[in-house]
């Protein structure tokens, strides 16, 4: 079962002890998916489970039994189909009446969840932050009650449906929280700070791979000469505080020059060390051609 089917039974599992709020979530389902055909109302949805609730509250509140049938476009509908005057005067007069009106503190949240119900598809929060409504031509009215809500809604076009949609995660999981989709809200918060989480290990591990490079190049003219010394045995030749800090750069080729001043015994600062690894480059490569002209004698 996907996410967003997850969701919508988690929905249609609830106990709605008022009858303003089943009734607005059955609003909600109508206003996005209903359509009238001949002298009946049909209602388009992706899921069979929310066809039987939904048919549940259409006999309670319009007194009619419904017929559901699998659209033969893809199979992937299942449409509702049923008898009501004033569901079709209703649906016919929908541009010229109130969109919705609360009738307890709970009714916008059932009614946002009628139109999840109907037409909406949430993706998991751990893939990606998307939240889209197929709505057709009422995309732009559905669109203008989630701006009065607050949220910031877009419209496109995709694989010939009409949608609104959201693609910010703050926008998503207002919704959530004004639906009462609290499931979803917390999988979307914990995929945040889980997100948040790995992109701060990501950049720590990318200070750190940095810092360890520009520790190495920074090192790479030290070793040359150190390495040079050592094969020729000339590291003694150093005075004796220069051989024991060539020595120790030697051993810890990686360190950064912090790093490698706090191990050193005797301690020395960072500037110090700075100014003895510079010391014995100038006097390896002195000592290093000395050496050279004696071989060639």
């Amino acid at each position: 079962m996907s996410f967003s089917s997850e969701q919508k039974s988690y929905v249609i599992n609830q106990q709605y002890k008022s009858s303003c709020c089943r009734r607005a979530i059955l609003t909600g389902a109508l206003i996005s998916k209903g359509s009238t055909s001949d002298e009946h109302i049909e209602i388009s949805v992706e899921m069979r489970d929310v066809a039987d609730f939904l048919a549940r509250l259409i006999s309670e509140f319009y007194g009619q039994g419904t017929e559901i049938t699998t659209s033969t476009v893809g199979g992937r509908r299942v449409l509702i189909k049923f008898k009501s005057k004033s569901a079709a005067k209703y649906l016919f007069n929908l541009d010229k009446t109130e969109l919705f009106a609360n009738k307890c503190d709970t009714c916008l949240g059932s009614f946002l969840r009628g139109i999840f119900l109907a037409s909406g598809r949430i993706a998991d929060p751990k893939a990606q932050y998307s939240l889209e409504f197929s709505l057709g031509d009422r995309c732009e009215y559905v669109a203008a009650f989630f701006s009065e809500l607050g949220l910031t809604p877009r419209i496109s076009d995709k694989q010939n449906e009409r949608v609104v949609y959201f693609k910010n995660s703050a926008d998503i999981e207002d919704f959530c929280g004004f639906a009462g989709l609290n499931k979803a809200m917390f999988i979307l918060m914990d995929a945040k700070v889980e997100g948040e989480i790995r992109k701060n290990a990501m950049r720590v591990a990318n200070c750190e791979t940095n810092n360890i490079l520009r520790a190495v190049n920074a090192a790479k003219p030290q070793l040359l000469v150190i390495r040079a010394l050592e094969e020729n045995d000339l590291l003694s030749v150093l005075p004796d505080e220069l051989e024991a800090t060539a020595r120790l750069r030697l051993e810890y080729p990686d360190l950064s020059l912090a790093q490698l001043a706090a191990i050193a015994v005797p301690a020395i600062s960072k500037p110090g060390l700075s100014h003895r690894l510079k010391k014995i480059v100038e006097l390896g490569e002195q000592i290093l051609k000395k050496h050279e002209r004696k071989e060639e004698a």
